[in-house]
């Protein structure tokens, strides 16, 4: 089945004394602020900029009338601020860590002077929510990486921050991404959370759960925002979780990890009898650093995630030598049933027992013996056809995340972010047991392309724009060791291949619904642009976000 599926969503937001102007393009912050003499008398025309201390980038803006200064779609990350004005002393304000979604007031209180005097704050601020009604919690790096995650999945952050739920498996499964999770955040639906990376739409359009995210060593900053969440953020009507990945700055910065999990370092469980069996090594580095002074930066990171653990054991019942070869004198005479109770074999031709339960290896299907003889563990060590077998379960990943931000100028700032996840949890049948061939295989891949690009036309007039690219591909089903009815000598036509659903009431099956080979591939693609006008005491925003979704799916559930 091959369907195409396309939607386009556009918006028109246009606020004015508006409580938030912040733009979905990017990831971004706000600031603004009255600057006043010490009788609290507003100063007009003072110069008021804003200097991102690890890129170098200044803002700048002049106070209006009232004293105000606006400083809207400012990248998160360490600012410092400063107010110069003639007759007074220079104001400076270090400390200044701006966060996903903050839109705080900071206020200057300068004081008579020389301007080639300064009054330096370097006491970090406090800042506080003055304009937004959400209800925003944000996680920085430090945490990020401190907190206990398994498996280094940064969608459990979600869980930590309080009021979230697992959902229903629903969509998640084998038509996913394997991490992506169902959460139901303060009441909202769990495939009702919108996911923004870098400003960019990170969601699974298929089922609308989450694409991956990158490991926690590449993330900046990572927030969770519920009610009353800005229209610049209404694509779903629950929770807007809102990640941003680091970038590279003037200094040099970057690390090396080594995560291990291992049962035989860890003490047994005390209704375990055995240790957990898990082995999986998480390890990679990250690096950041500047390409060109105050210019163009550059940031990189990878992770490997390597699993291994002794596959859960299942037992079910096979045919023995002796039933193949006619003999079911040891099921008929209770041995292998619970109750006891012996049983007799007819001949469904006659109707008559056959003699000594022995049934002619020519009355035996030629279709069955094939399957039990070629394909089929042989059971000795049990009379009743009992065998224990493992379905070995890997689940390798590798992660690779590359930033690049450039500042043309003042005015002018760019970025590119691409992230690509691979998953690779193969079959395992080898063409002889086909006991193992109820575990699907899943080849996974995700990749992210952002590029933004803010432009200041003015101090009172700014436009951010950005363009990203998603695609996932899950390839789902089994090897390709040919084994299906036809070639078994069933006379019908085989659609595909390499499958053979059986299932024999009682005892073992082979495959399953959806070890059939499927493709679930989606590529989406969205282009977002934000304008925000400041006029005095006015502030005006208005933008689109537009969105088109491809969705190639081809199914083959037990399509033979």
């Amino acid at each position: 089945m091959y369907r195409r599926m396309g939607f386009a969503g556009l918006f028109l937001l246009v606020a004015f004394w508006a409580p938030t102007v912040r733009g979905q393009a990017v990831a971004v912050a706000q600031v603004s602020g009255v600057v006043s003499d010490s009788t609290a008398k507003v100063i007009v025309g003072a110069e008021v900029t804003m200097t991102e201390t690890d890129k170098q980038l200044v803002r700048t803006a002049t106070t209006d009338l009232e004293g105000r200064y606006t400083f809207p779609n400012l990248a998160v990350g360490p600012y410092r601020l400063e107010v110069r004005t003639q007759g007074f002393k220079n104001y400076v304000q270090t400390g200044i860590v701006l966060q996903v979604n903050n839109n705080i007031q900071i206020n200057a209180t300068m004081q008579v002077g020389s301007i080639s005097e300064r009054i330096e704050v370097n006491a970090t601020p406090s800042l506080v929510e003055t304009k937004e009604n959400s209800i925003s919690v944000v996680i920085d790096g430090q945490r990020i990486n401190e907190l206990p995650l398994n498996g280094r999945q940064a969608t459990q952050l979600i869980m930590a921050l309080g009021a979230a739920s697992y959902g229903d498996a629903g969509d998640t499964g084998s038509k996913t991404f394997y991490s992506s999770t169902r959460i139901s955040v303060a009441g909202g639906q769990s495939n009702g959370t919108a996911y923004v990376l870098d400003g960019g739409d990170n969601t699974d359009a298929m089922s609308n759960v989450n694409l991956p995210f990158p490991f926690p060593d590449a993330l900046q900053e990572f927030s969770v925002e519920t009610s009353a969440v800005s229209s610049r953020f209404g694509t779903h009507p629950g929770a807007t979780v809102n990640v941003v990945t680091k970038s590279g700055g003037n200094q040099l910065h970057g690390d090396l990890f080594e995560y291990l999990r291992n049962g035989d370092l860890n003490a047994r469980n005390f209704f375990a009898l055995t240790r957990d069996s898990l082995k999986r090594n998480q390890f990679g580095g990250t690096a950041g650093g500047r390409i060109i002074k105050d210019k163009l930066f550059f940031f990189g990171g990878y992770q490997g995630t390597r699993n291994r653990s002794n596959p859960p054991q299942s037992t079910t019942f096979i045919p023995t030598q002796a039933m193949l070869n006619g003999d079911f004198s040891v099921i008929t005479s209770g041995a292998c049933t619970s109750s006891g109770k012996q049983l007799t074999l007819y001949n469904p031709s006659n109707g008559q027992p056959f003699a000594g339960n022995q049934i002619p290896t020519t009355s035996l299907n030629a279709i069955a013996l094939t399957v039990a003889t070629k394909y089929l563990p042989l059971s000795s060590a049990d009379q009743c056809g009992k065998v224990t077998y493992g379905i070995p379960i890997t689940g390798d990943e590798e992660q690779v995340i590359g930033r690049i931000d450039f500042v043309q100028s003042e005015k002018h700032t760019l970025f590119g972010r691409y992230f690509v996840d691979a998953f690779k949890n193969p079959p395992t049948y080898d063409g002889k047991n086909l006991l193992t061939t109820t575990q699907a295989g899943n080849l996974e891949m995700a990749q992210s392309l952002t590029i933004g690009d803010n432009y200041t036309f003015g101090p009172g007039t700014l436009n951010s724009f950005h363009a990203t690219f998603t695609r996932r591909r899950d390839d789902r089903g089994p090897t390709d060791i040919a084994i299906n009815p036809t070639m078994l000598g069933v006379n019908m036509y085989s659609a595909v291949p390499n499958f053979l659903l059986l299932a024999s009431t009682g005892a073992f099956s082979t495959f399953c619904g959806t070890c059939a080979p499927g493709h679930f591939n989606v590529n989406a693609f969205q282009a977002a642009d934000d304008v925000d006008l400041i006029r005095g005491r006015h502030q005006i925003g208005f933008g689109f976000n537009l969105v088109r979704v491809q969705n190639n799916t081809i199914s083959g559930f037990q399509e033979n």
